[in-house]
């Protein structure tokens, strides 16, 4: 009698645990589990989650520190920073014979070396097996791209082995004569900046004859009908200041501040075209369809006497935004 009672109970007990007992387990389970949260948070001296300040806090991703960031001297970047560019690559030169020739001045069916220095912003992070694409475009602002090849570096940390490391790539030019542009990609799956990850070298060089004329091709690489516009400064990398005693201090400071200190020196606004120069872009603000590629010529008209060598960065835009650029330079060192 006690056994048939026992298990008509225990019956009864189970079939109420199936039906809806579990989820008052489940909700105590959860005020159990909120309440050590909001224990933990105090320790911690963290606000409660539940508390509109949560979104104010900065979450820290331990691992995000331990990423690496290649990086190369990179145009697009710094344009979408507001620093003035020069596409004249710092970081992306061609040999030939091992000495350093321009693009302006190559060989048709001849094989060069291209050189590309190859940056990380990280002090924790190498990049073992980094992969750099490399690739030609003709002389101009978002041209068609032909591939060249692909090799791979091992980048040690900002300061340590290995860094800066050089890719380098053999490439022989096109059987026909013409004017080209470099273009280097660099490829990791866990980038801390991909955005800082390509460079161009797109560079021109002729003597300042009356007056001093280029010619680049313009192409919109946009699947709609876009006007183009143009902004041109004598902007060229100043000589680098000295080191601070830490360079890991400096490198701690907000980035916003940083950005304002790097602005002042690399403010396109510092680098105007010369009252006594006389730039003439013709078209002035060329309407492309999509995939329309045209001819831009460029007229600069040096002051009487002038020697040396000087540099004028164009950069188109396209719409709100930059589509490239090329540095042309009137010199008369050739």
């Amino acid at each position: 009698m006690k056994h048939a009672r026992f298990w008509k109970t225990s019956g009864k007990y189970l079939l109420q645990v199936i039906a809806y007992r579990w989820i008052f387990s489940l909700i105590d389970l959860c005020k159990r589990a909120l309440e050590a949260w909001r224990k933990f948070c105090e320790f911690l001296k963290l606000p409660h989650p539940k508390q509109e300040e949560l979104a104010d806090c900065t979450v820290v991703n331990t691992p995000s520190f331990h990423r690496p960031d290649p990086c190369i001297y990179s145009q697009d970047y710094l344009l979408k920073l507001g620093l003035a560019v020069t596409w004249d690559n710092p970081d992306i030169v061609l040999r030939k014979g091992g000495v350093i020739v321009t693009e302006h001045d190559l060989l048709p069916a001849t094989e060069y070396e291209i050189d590309a220095t190859v940056w990380n912003n990280s002090y924790d992070a190498p990049a073992f097996g980094l992969k750099v694409l490399f690739s030609f475009l003709s002389f101009g602002v978002a041209t068609v791209e032909t591939a060249i090849g692909q090799t791979f570096v091992n980048l040690g940390v900002k300061g340590g082995v290995n860094h800066p490391a050089n890719a380098r790539m053999k490439w022989k030019t096109p059987p026909s004569a013409g004017h080209f542009c470099l273009k280097v990609v660099l490829e990791w799956i866990d980038d801390a900046n991909p955005g800082n990850n390509v460079g161009q070298n797109n560079l021109n060089v002729v003597a300042p004859q009356s007056p001093a004329e280029f010619t680049f091709r313009l192409r919109n690489a946009a699947d709609r009908e876009e006007k183009f516009g143009f902004e041109v400064d004598t902007y060229a990398i100043p000589n680098a200041p000295s080191c601070p005693a830490r360079l890991e201090q400096a490198d701690k400071q907000r980035f916003s501040e940083r950005l304002k200190k790097i602005q002042a020196v690399h403010d396109k606004a510092n680098f105007p075209v010369p009252a006594d120069w006389k730039v003439e872009i013709s078209p002035d603000q060329p309407l492309l369809d999509p995939d329309e590629e045209i001819d831009v010529n460029v007229k600069i008209t040096p002051p009487g006497g002038f020697a040396g060598s000087k540099p004028f960065n164009v950069n188109a835009r396209q719409g709100g935004k930059y589509a490239g650029g090329v540095t042309l330079v009137v010199s008369t060192e050739l």
